[in-house]
C-alpha cells in the first residue's frame, strides 16, 4: 500500500499539478489509512474494529482492502469526534485515491466506489481467550525467529503493553529479579508493567539465542532477524503471521493482546483503576469498555454466594 500512496503521490504532483497543500493533507488522509489498517488506532479507540486485510513483507496487499474495511476506517473517524468537513475531506482522499488504482488496472475492482457514511455504534473489544493464546503459541522453537516471536507474543499478553511500546523497549528497561518492564506510553509518559515467571523464562531462552546468533547484546530488547530494532510494522506482521498459522479465522492484531490483557484481568477479579493504571489509560472511561466481560463472572460469584440463588441450586439437585 505504501508503494501505491507514492505512486498517487506523483500523480497529484506532475499529471494534476495540485497544490502542495492537498498533496500534503492527502497523504497525511491515507497515511492514516494504512495505520488503521495495521491495528495503529488506539490513540482515538477504545475498542476494536473488524479489518480483514493481507500483509506481506510488513506492508499491507493493496488487492486485499475491500469496502468493508474502509467502513470500518470511516467509522473509526466518526467515533474519533472529527468534525464533518475533515471527514469529508478523508473520504475525498480515499476515494480519489482508488479511483486513481482503479484507472491505471493497479487494483481489479474499486472498493471506494460506494462507501458511504456508517452510523455510530458501540462495539466492543475484540479478544482471546487463553485457550486461543496457548494455541497460537504452540509450535516448536527452532530458529531464533522462534524464539523471538514467543518472547514477543507472551510479551503483550503478559503485559498489555501498546506495540509501541514494545517496539521502543530496551534490555536495560527490563528487570529480570523484580518481573517488570519499563515502558514509555503517549507522551513519552513512563510507566512499569509486570511479567510473569513464565513470560521471564522465555525472555531469557530468547536473549540466549539471540548471543549465539549476534554474540553481543544490542540496546532493543526485540529485534529483526539482521539484529536491528523491530518496527511496529514488523511486529504487527509476527501477530498476524502466527495468528494465522494457528488457524485463527478472525483478525488478530497487537491489539488485541492488549484487549485480552485487560479483560482476563478484570475477569479474574481485578480492580479497574489498578488495571487503568497498567494499561496506562489517562481516563478510566477508556478501561470501563472491558467490563462487558466481567459479568459472567459476576453472575458466577452471585451463583455462589447469595442465598436464594444457593437455595434454588440445592433444590434443583433434590429435585
Amino acid at each position: 500500500m505504501l508503494n501505491e500512496i507514492d505512486q498517487f503521490m506523483s500523480y497529484l504532483q506532475y499529471e494534476r499539478n495540485v497544490s502542495e497543500k492537498t498533496i500534503e493533507a492527502y497523504n497525511r488522509d491515507l497515511i492514516g489509512l494504512y495505520k488503521f489498517l495495521c491495528g495503529d488506532y488506539e490513540r482515538h479507540a477504545t475498542w476494536q474494529y473488524e479489518v480483514q486485510v493481507t500483509v506481506h513483507d510488513e506492508d499491507i496487499l493493496i488487492e486485499t482492502i475491500s469496502k468493508d474495511d474502509l467502513t470500518s476506517y470511516l467509522e473509526f473517524i466518526f467515533d474519533s469526534g472529527l468534525k464533518r468537513s475533515s471527514i469529508e475531506r478523508k473520504i475525498a482522499a480515499i476515494k480519489t485515491f482508488f479511483k486513481f488504482l482503479y484507472n491505471r488496472d493497479i487494483i481489479a475492482r474499486n472498493p471506494a466506489g460506494r462507501i458511504i457514511y456508517p452510523k455510530k455504534g458501540k462495539r466492543l473489544p475484540r479478544f482471546l481467550h487463553l485457550k486461543e493464546v496457548n494455541n497460537i503459541l504452540d509450535y516448536q522453537d527452532v530458529t531464533f525467529i522462534d524464539f523471538r516471536d514467543r518472547a514477543l507474543l507472551e510479551t503483550f499478553y503478559s503485559t498489555g503493553s501498546r506495540v509501541a511500546e514494545l517496539a521502543a523497549a530496551r534490555i536495560a528497561d527490563i528487570d529480570m529479579a523484580s518481573g517488570r518492564l519499563k515502558v514509555y506510553g503517549k507522551g513519552r509518559e513512563e510507566r512499569f508493567v509486570f511479567i510473569t515467571e513464565e513470560t521471564l523464562q522465555t525472555i531469557d531462552r530468547y536473549l540466549k539465542e539471540r548471543i549465539k546468533k549476534f554474540r553481543i547484546l544490542s540496546e532493543p530488547l526485540f529485534v529483526n532477524n539482521r539484529g536491528g530494532g523491530i518496527t511496529e510494522r514488523g511486529i504487527f506482521g509476527i501477530v498476524v503471521k502466527r495468528a494465522r498459522a494457528a488457524g485463527m479465522l478472525e483478525r488478530v492484531t497487537p491489539h488485541t493482546y492488549r484487549h485480552s490483557f485487560a479483560t482476563e484481568m478484570l475477569n479474574q477479579g481485578a480492580d479497574l483503576r489498578a488495571v487503568q493504571e497498567m494499561l496506562g489509560h489517562r481516563s478510566l472511561s477508556s478501561t470501563q469498555v472491558y467490563t462487558h466481560t466481567t459479568k459472567e463472572r459476576l453472575k458466577r460469584v452471585y451463583d455462589r454466594t447469595h442465598p436464594h440463588a444457593l437455595l434454588n441450586k440445592n433444590k434443583k439437585k433434590s429435585d
